[in-house]
């Protein structure tokens, strides 16, 4: 009988021993992948490059023609922006004659005052300044950012500081009403500038949407920045936050 021998093991060819065009062939086909595979990288990072960074990183990755398409849509947006300012301060006026023609005069000055505590450092989404019942504060004033953004009111007073409870204060309820349509809502704070509402699914609402203060002093308080439905529910949720970054907040105007 034969004496059993065992298989030799399979050895690979070095490529230089291989046919030319072999060769080749096998070149293109690793440049194709490596092309392949960088590209689907660099779709991925420009993909999950994070907008509140301004798209830093995408932009540089970025083709010119898409960087000047989108610097264009900026411009635009900001020409929108202008133009919807101007006609904000033309009804403001237009607001404030009639409201002095009927003897609500509500351009009155405020006390200018500086934050001291902001609200990720004190207690309960308050904030304390350097203006007390030596400047004429007084418990129930209320507090603005830029002299337009309602911020809250005047919870406690002493002669030389205040304290400012702030209307997006966990729990706290404000009637507010929405500038575009004029439907009345009740805006539920849940803390760090953030607001709740809670309306019927039927309700034309709309993200960018802006709710103000319910006063006679024309002051916003928050803009929708998200809008929650199911099916299921017959109401909608609408988030909503302060237009400026309380943690930077540097001066109010107590009135």
């Amino acid at each position: 009988m034969p004496r059993y021998s065992p298989p030799k093991p399979h050895t690979i060819r070095p490529l230089h021993t291989l046919h030319p065009w072999l060769r080749i062939g096998i070149a293109i086909a690793s440049v194709v992948l490596v092309i392949t595979i960088a590209s689907m990288t660099v779709k991925k990072i420009v993909g999950q490059t994070p907008s509140v960074y301004g798209g830093i990183v995408a932009d540089h990755l970025l083709s010119k023609s898409a960087l000047i398409k989108k610097v264009t849509e900026q411009e635009s947006t900001l020409t929108a922006y202008d133009a919807e300012i101007t006609t904000l301060q033309q009804l403001q006026n237009e607001n404030n004659e009639l409201k002095a023609e009927l003897g609500r005069n509500i351009d009155r000055k405020g006390i200018l005052a500086h934050v001291m505590t902001l609200p990720n450092r004190s207690f309960y989404d308050t904030v304390l300044i350097d203006a007390g019942s030596a400047e004429g504060i007084k418990v129930g004033s209320v507090a603005y950012a830029f002299n337009s953004v309602a911020l809250g009111t005047i919870s406690d007073v002493t002669t030389n500081t205040a304290t400012i409870a702030l209307y997006s204060a966990a729990g706290r309820q404000t009637s507010g009403t929405a500038v575009d349509s004029g439907v009345a809502v009740t805006l539920i704070g849940r803390g760090g500038g953030e607001y709740e509402v809670q309306l019927p699914r039927d309700v034309p609402f709309s993200v960018g949407a802006v709710v103000s203060l319910q006063s006679v002093n024309v002051a916003s308080m928050a803009i929708v920045e998200k809008i929650i439905t199911d099916p299921r529910d017959p109401f909608q949720r609408l988030l909503a936050k302060v237009p400026v970054n309380l943690q930077a907040l540097k001066f109010v105007v107590v009135k």
